[in-house]
Formats: C-alpha cells, structure tokens, sequence
C-alpha cells in the first residue's frame, strides 16, 4: 500500500517484491457507505475504481459492488487524488473529493500544518483560564481508569484516567461541548460525548490513532461508523512533560492551558491514516488534564441532517482576535444624531425587516419596530467619522457600504440572532442614540471562540464587531418604551464574498 500510494504501478510492486498480495473480497459496511456516498455525489467512477484496487479489493469484488465495469484498462486508470489538480481537470477527469476532505475542513483563527500527509491545526486560547480551572475540577469529581478500544498486553500502554463530562449535565461543560462542534462546523449528532483525561506524574498513552481498526469497527462503529476528526484541548500548562507528539509529521504539542489540537484520523478517500500518530508522552512533574472530543462519519440520529453545518458567513475572515469591542462615538456627532432624532422621532415609518427575524411578543404593541430615515449628508458623516477609529480596530482598510436609518425598537420586540449580509456588512458597529428603557436590553453576541457575551450599550456608546461572521441578536423582550440605534456598515477593500470553503 504505501508504494502505491507513492505512484508505483501494481505489477511493478509485485515483480521487485516477488510478492502476491492476498486481495480482498468482502467490503465492510465502511466502505460499501463511502462508495454509495461518492457515486450519488457524481465522482468519477474510474477514479473510485481505482482507489479500490490500491486499498487492496480484488477487480471482481470492485465490479460486483459497484456494478460498474472500467471504461479504461486498468493500468490506464488514475487515483484522483494525484497528480496535478489542473491537469486532471483540463482532461475532464473530476478531482476526487468526499465530506472527510480536508479542503472541506475549515478550523477559524487556527494555525494549519503543511503537510500533504495529515490535517493538523492548533487554536490557542480555545478556552479561557476559568473555562479551563472549570472543567479540571469537574474531570476530579468522577474518574475511572481509561480504556482502550481493543485488547492490549501492554498494561502500561494507556495510564490515564478519563472522566465521562457528557455524563455530568453541566450547562457550561455542554457548552463547551456545543462551541467544540461550531468550531469544526459539523452537526453534533456527529460526535461522541465528551471526555476528560487526567495525566498525574508517569503517566502517559503510548503512541497510538484514534481511528478504529478494521476488526473494531463491528463493535464500535456499527451505528456511528469510523472515527473523522479528533479535538483535544488542554487545560492546564504542563510543568514538564505530558508533550503530544505526532512522530509520522515530525510535529509536537507542549502542553498550553486553553489550546486546541484537531487533526484528522482519515485520508481524504475517508481510508485510516496511520499519519495520525500520535503519542502522549510522560508526566514528568505536575499533572496534565484535557478534554478530548471525536466524531464520526454517521450521525447518531435516523434522519440525519448533513455533516459539514458551517454557512457561506462562516467562512468570512476574522480580522481581530475576539470579534467585537466597544468603545464612545465622538461627543460633537453624538449631540448631532440625538438632536436629529427628537427632532425627527415623529416622522418615522413603519419597518418591515425580511427574514421575521425582529417580533413583538407583546400583546399590546402592534408593531416590533420603526424607522427613521437619515440624510444623505448624515449618513456620509457616520461614515466618514468612524472609518478610521473601525481601520485602526480591525487592522484593515475599510470601504464604506451602507448606513442605516435610525432603527427605534418597541416594547417587548426581540431581534432574532443571525448573521448580517455576506457582501456588504463585514465590519459593522452599532450606535446607541438614545433610550427610553425600564431594564439595561443586552446585545447578545458570539466571539471568534464562540463564546456567547452580552453587551449593554448607553446611549453614545457604540460596539464594533464582525457583523457577518459572528451570530448577535437581543433575545430578551425589551423592557422599555423604545431603543433607538444605528448600524453603520463597512467591508475590507481587499474582501471577496467567498461561497466555497477556502482553508488558506
């Protein structure tokens, strides 16, 4: 296998070794699933045919699966994974892909590996320190001995102790468990529940992959099929020792309080890959603790919804490290605006949002929300008078899109989170004008780590943040007569709407 995966033919293989290889007749249920997913997903079916010759399956199986016969000789078949991606495509060959690519992994704020051999990213600062102080002491109220999939003589292989933290209904370890699941894009049903570890000195887990043998996958994958992605976070910042090492890539992982580690256990054909070897080396003084998370290639529900969960928003770039900051507008605009809006409050019109995402859970009110128009000189001052304090925030050179009226909601409305346009509201901030509210009416939004904040503008105060790639909303009616404020939109000049998953 690993000749032909370096391009030497099959015939060439077995004359320089002198050797037949003993050929396989029976698909697992693995298999015969990866094969129906990249026939009803149109790929080639010579390129499939020909993965399944270099994965060891025997013509005759190959053809009786598939019921399919080559349209080329076998020794004119080539594996879409190789060779030069243009050239495949200018010979209307279809370049092989499947839902375990890594090209269809995006990790944001992540650090990826260059390799051709292993998918591997590291995102410092996954978790913050209490996050991390939490769930340490969660994993000390319930651990057992770790275990191993299969049978091992080496009773030193594995000496961890693990916790089950899915286990323990915790609202905030599910939540972090949720952000693990946002953070690869992939629906939870995918996932197993969530685990702690728990190293003390000496202890460690010999190298080893997470993905399941062939005579593991009867018993451990025949509901949720093999094991795709692994997230393993640490909690603490090891004294010495406890580093992960992956020997195939050369690369290794001291332990860092709140980093995340995610690699992929599969090749991109959805195959094991020895490459996601990886060892837990020895405490050597302190203790080391980490949450680790795998998923599957079958969701655990009947009616499964798709793997891969992210939005064309998703995949916007995070131009600073949280998302969002708040700060005042300058005093001489804010009187402007204020004066504008008593002045003009009586002329509003009646808002229709598309989407239903404001309503009014109100009885009393007939209406969520109105709007009062600005003019064209205003709206070009809100610009111009942000533009730089919103460069020198987000690191960028901004070209203005779009100003707002002056949005006033009413008594009980609620703002349904979502993200903003995909073209235009990149970076965006919104203005508080002016309040008339019994109870503070938080602005409820996600960071670049997905963790969720509420933010409570005065009026004057202003938040900017990364409007199109991080969820907001208000999601508590508001308790007042009304809010009035101002979205003011901006996009880096250097941005491209992106509508395919793009890992650089």
């Amino acid at each position: 296998n690993i000749l032909i995966d370096e391009d030497f033919s099959y015939d060439a293989i077995k004359q320089e070794m002198q050797y037949e290889p003993i050929l396989k007749h029976e698909f697992t249920e693995e298999w015969q699933n990866w094969i129906e997913t990249n026939v009803a997903a149109g790929h080639d079916k010579n390129g499939i045919f020909k993965i399944l010759l270099n994965h060891g399956y025997s013509y005759d199986a190959i053809s009786d699966e598939m019921q399919f016969e080559p349209t080329l000789p076998v020794d004119k078949l080539v594996d879409p994974r190789k060779g030069n991606a243009k050239t495949l495509a200018a010979s209307g060959t279809t370049v092989f892909g499947n839902p375990l690519s890594k090209d269809k992994l995006f990790v944001p704020n992540a650090v990826a590996l260059d390799s051709d051999i292993l998918t591997l990213y590291n995102l410092e600062n996954f978790l913050n320190p209490d996050e991390c102080e939490y769930v340490i002491e969660a994993i000390k109220t319930e651990l057992r001995p770790s275990e191993l999939t299969s049978y091992e003589p080496d009773s030193t292989f594995r000496t961890s102790k693990t916790c089950d933290l899915g286990n323990l209904q915790d609202p905030i370890i599910d939540n972090i468990d949720h952000r693990i699941c946002r953070l690869l894009g992939i629906d939870p049903s995918y996932s197993e529940p969530i685990q702690g570890q728990y190293y003390e000195v000496g202890q460690e887990f010999k190298p080893h992959t997470d993905f399941f043998e062939e005579q593991e996958i009867a018993s451990d994958g025949n509901v949720m099929g093999q094991r795709t992605y692994t997230v393993m976070v640490y909690l603490n910042s090891v004294q010495e020792g406890g580093v992960t090492s992956f020997p195939k890539v050369a690369t290794e992982f001291s332990p860092t309080q709140g980093m995340a580690v995610i690699w992929s256990n599969l090749n991109s054909d959805g195959s094991p890959n020895i490459n996601s070897l990886h060892h837990g080396q020895p405490v050597l003084k302190g203790y080391k603790a980490i949450i680790t998370k795998w998923f599957r290639s079958k969701s655990r529900l009947e009616n499964a919804p798709p793997m891969l969960s992210r939005t064309d928003n998703d995949f916007i770039p995070n131009y600073t490290e949280m998302g969002f900051e708040k700060a005042r507008l300058p005093a001489a605009l804010f009187k402007k605006l204020q004066n504008f809006y008593h002045d003009n409050a009586s002329l509003h019109t009646d808002e229709v949002v598309q989407g239903d995402f404001i309503i009014n859970t109100d009885k009393k009110e007939t209406k969520a929300s109105i709007l009062v128009d600005l003019p064209t000189e205003l709206r070009d001052e809100i610009h111009d008078s942000l533009k730089s304090m919103m460069e020198k925030w987000c690191g960028k050179s901004l070209m203005p899109t779009f100003v707002y009226g002056i949005r006033v909601y009413k008594r009980g409305s609620i703002l349904k989170s979502h993200q903003d346009r995909l073209e235009t509201h990149i970076i965006s901030a919104i203005i508080n004008v002016d309040q008339q509210i019994d109870k503070d009416w938080p602005l409820s939004i996600d960071d670049n780590y997905y963790r969720n904040h509420e933010v409570i503008l005065k009026p004057g105060e202003i938040i900017f943040y990364e409007s199109g790639r991080l969820s907001h909303g208000r999601p508590t009616p508001l308790d007042g007569d009304s809010f009035a404020n101002i979205f003011c939109h901006f996009k880096p000049v250097d941005y491209v709407p992106k509508n395919v998953i793009n890992t650089s």
